[in-house]
């Protein structure tokens, strides 16, 4: 073949030819090499093909394993935390309501009626067919989003359903009892990022730029509604959570999985900046505040350290008369400190931790990308509960007005976590007998015939010169 018709140009001396873009020159054949984009490689598209046969089967629905007996452990996790925060709120209720019998019969009756509430939520999530959970989650996702994002624009015409505190709307007043949509959101963010970065991942395009700059949209949406609108941080740490764990879980590329988590950094810090108590909050933080900002994680601490070892007793608090804010709210953890002492508040983180490494472990037995971040992202939401609380309770971060998942009083909260951890419990059903190997979950996971994790690590792919590789088109002109 005639030089002057090769890809590239070649001096009459036998010089090396000028490089060419997106090109390499093979100096045994003379030929050249063309590097495709790693998505539109010929053993990408196969790959893909082989994700989508192991994510659907033909007729649209969720290719499952075989059925079995699920991870009862769940349940009965679940339903202890939840029997143990009642009994909690209600040997303190006397504190909290000035020995009013009625009034404490009347609200240890509605915590009785949210706590059925809420296994009947687990049982009935955990027979909704996973399909539909798929199918539903993003509508799940854009109503909570649009409720969130109504209710800060009713407050500010003074529509007496939306319920507003020191210029904070979190709540919907519905007669007797009041709903949160933040809870709302928090599950649709879990069903819509598994099955949004799932389809990504089949379709070959996860790491594409369209795919990143679909999911920075997503996120500064959702938590510009949250922290910025409804001046709700410690939801935003949840929603935050969520987002990183399904992200990271999903086998995204470096350089995408570090653009997200510093525009994530950048802005929460602006959002820390842009409102005085967040960082009055800082500044307590850093014992740099007054006697006043400092009152609550005070009266928190000396609830922790009155305890001692055992506690002074179920019934016995004094922190729950008037002194403690939030007492069985966001402060929940302190009263525990101080009935139970610290032999009970870290018998409860270890009830925690199981209950979190039961689920964690259901990962690796799962060969189908949806089930895998669905689970995940559950995990993120509870460990991110869990962590903000305890740790803010006891000082080691700024305070957070997040709650302690199935102990503190809430009835939002109680059902829709209860609901996430049903999810989870009829996703356990179809964990596979042997853990799903990295090998192996590289059919799951896509990418450019290898897996996507092993990837992450490595600066760039490798490529040989030889004309039959193949992450290359030869062409010969």
């Amino acid at each position: 073949m005639n030089n002057s018709r090769q890809g590239g140009r070649q001096s009459t001396s036998g010089e090396v030819p000028r490089w060419r873009y997106n090109a390499t020159h093979n100096r045994t054949s003379g030929n050249w090499v063309k590097h495709t984009r790693p998505e539109n490689s010929r053993s990408a598209k196969m790959w893909a093909k082989r994700v989508k046969a192991d994510l659907m089967d033909s007729s649209g629905n969720l290719k499952l394993g075989r059925r079995h007996r699920p991870d009862y452990w769940i349940f009965i996790l679940a339903v202890g935390l939840s029997v143990f925060g009642l009994i909690i709120i209600y040997s303190i209720s006397s504190g909290l309501y000035d020995g009013n019998t009625k009034t404490i019969e009347r609200e240890m009756a509605k915590r009785v009626m949210f706590l059925l509430l809420g296994i009947a939520a687990f049982l009935i999530a955990s027979h909704i067919s996973l399909n539909a959970w798929k199918k539903w989650g993003s509508y799940i996702f854009l109503f909570g989003l649009a409720i969130c994002l109504a209710l800060p624009l009713l407050g500010a015409v003074h529509v007496p359903i939306a319920t507003c505190t020191l210029g904070a709307c979190r709540w919907y007043n519905l007669g007797p009892i009041s709903f949160q949509p933040a809870e709302l959101l928090k599950l649709g963010t879990v069903l819509f990022m598994a099955g949004y970065l799932s389809t990504r991942l089949a379709n070959g395009k996860l790491n594409s730029l369209w795919t990143l700059i679909e999911i920075l949209l997503v996120m500064l949406v959702s938590l510009g509604v949250i922290v910025g609108l409804q001046k709700d941080m410690g939801t935003g740490v949840a929603l935050g959570m969520i987002f990183m764990v399904e992200i990271f879980m999903s086998g995204i590329s470096r350089r995408n999985l570090g653009i997200i988590i510093g525009v994530i950094l950048l802005l929460f810090v602006a959002m820390i900046i842009a409102a005085p108590h967040r960082m009055q909050r800082i500044m307590t933080f850093t014992k740099s505040g007054d006697s006043d900002s400092n009152y609550h994680i005070t009266q928190a601490l000396i609830g922790l350290g009155s305890g001692g070892l055992t506690g002074r007793g179920l019934g016995q608090s004094v922190q729950a008369f008037g002194w403690l804010p939030e007492a069985v709210n966001d402060s929940i953890f302190a009263i525990i400190g101080e009935t139970l002492g610290f032999i009970g508040t870290v018998g409860l983180l270890l009830i925690f931790t199981i209950l979190i490494m039961k689920m964690f472990g259901k990962i690796s037995y799962l060969d189908n990308m949806y089930l895998r971040l669905v689970v995940s992202g559950v995990v993120g939401w509870f460990t991110a509960h869990v962590l903000a609380n305890t740790m803010a309770m006891t000082g080691l971060i700024p305070l957070t007005g997040i709650t302690l998942p199935l102990v503190s009083s809430g009835g939002t909260s109680q059902i829709f976590v209860m609901t996430s951890l049903g999810i989870v419990f009829g996703i356990s059903r179809y964990t596979t007998r042997q853990r799903v190997v990295d090998s192996d979950v590289s059919e799951i996971k896509g990418g450019n015939n290898e897996n996507s994790l092993r990837r992450r690590w490595q600066r760039r792919p490798h490529h040989t010169n030889s004309g039959c590789n193949t992450r290359a088109e030869v062409s010969q002109v």
